[in-house]
């Protein structure tokens, strides 16, 4: 089924023109909800359209979708931060289905699966420091990434049918790592976001509401995800960005045993504007499209994805 992406996604890059360098806080295509040292919180409002363009079957071929099928997802998400190392943050989503597949209703809605995440920053790039206010010109921005999704959105087991699904369904963790390095100060930047997700294993007793009659365990295959992300600051108040992006996912367990062909893969690229009014306001408009091609992809969807996100951030600049 469709895939829910968090994502939204660029870097976050906060700053004020007179008494702070460029700020860079992290965050790739999978976390939009990401603070800089000297933010305390922020709120993000974003609305994502993804227009499914096609599906792969399991020989590798690209097959165009020819019927309206698309998604619509808003979405609210925040951030904390506890001390200069750590912060943590949610995401809610809400899902709006459109498919036009014979014999079923054209439309469906519901919560998505909400997403519980962290990170543990161990290094921060032109940031201050919070003891001494001297700039870190040396160190990269290195977080390690870390994250809970919970299935609190209907999954193929419980939904009346495909279009009324908006989760997946299981309990899955993440664990990653973000790195960002400035090549030209207050210019250009160049970051990595590397993630791999496990989903833990659960028993179907029912499927589109159905009982089964030999209920049976699921798995979601090993997955990872990776992101190289190029951002060029225009001025203090634009920025662009262009990522490259996608995931490798292993095969789905039923009853413990491997199904061949149920393997996924995709990738993209994701471009994006920022404009910063103020340096507790961003406003981002991104575009993703997936790149099909031959053999790669089996079994995801490619689509193109439009997005918009605002997001507000309380600062804390006394602490510094």
């Amino acid at each position: 089924m469709k895939k829910i992406i968090i994502i939204t996604a660029v870097f976050a890059l906060l700053f004020s023109a007179n008494a702070y360098s460029q700020i860079c806080c992290g965050g790739g295509v999978y976390d939009i909800a990401v603070l800089s040292l000297n933010k305390k919180s922020l709120f993000n409002v974003g609305l994502k359209f993804d227009n499914y363009t096609g599906v792969w079957d399991r020989s590798g071929n690209w097959l165009k979708t020819k019927q309206t099928n698309w998604q619509m997802s808003p979405a609210f998400s925040g951030a904390y931060r506890f001390n200069r190392h750590l912060q943590a943050g949610v995401l809610v989503p809400y899902l709006i289905n459109k498919n036009e597949l014979p014999g079923l209703p054209s439309n469906g809605s519901g919560i998505g699966d909400i997403v519980a995440s962290g990170r543990y920053e161990i290094f921060h790039e032109y940031a201050l420091y919070k003891d001494s206010k001297k700039l870190d010109e040396k160190t990269p921005y290195i977080a390690v990434t870390f994250g809970m999704t919970f299935p609190t959105g209907k999954s193929d087991e419980n939904a009346d049918n495909e279009i009324d699904v908006t989760g997946k369904g299981f309990y899955t963790t993440s664990l990653g790592l973000s790195m960002i390095k400035t090549i030209l100060k207050n210019k250009f930047q160049i970051g990595t976001d590397l993630s791999w997700q496990h989903s833990f294993e659960k028993t179907y007793n029912k499927y589109y509401g159905s009982e089964l009659s030999s209920p049976y365990k699921r798995q979601l295959g090993e997955r990872f995800n990776y992101a190289v992300t190029a951002n060029y600051l225009i001025n203090f108040y634009n920025s662009v960005s262009l990522a490259f992006a996608g995931y490798v996912q292993g095969n789905h367990k039923i009853d413990g045993s491997k199904i061949d062909g149920s393997n996924e893969n995709s990738f993209g690229f994701v471009a994006s504007y920022t404009y910063y009014p103020k340096t507790y306001i961003r406003l981002t408009p991104l575009v993703k499209w997936n790149i099909p091609s031959d053999n790669i992809g089996i079994n995801a969807q490619g689509s193109l994805m439009f997005s918009f996100n605002f997001v507000y951030y309380i600062e804390n600049l006394e602490d510094l």
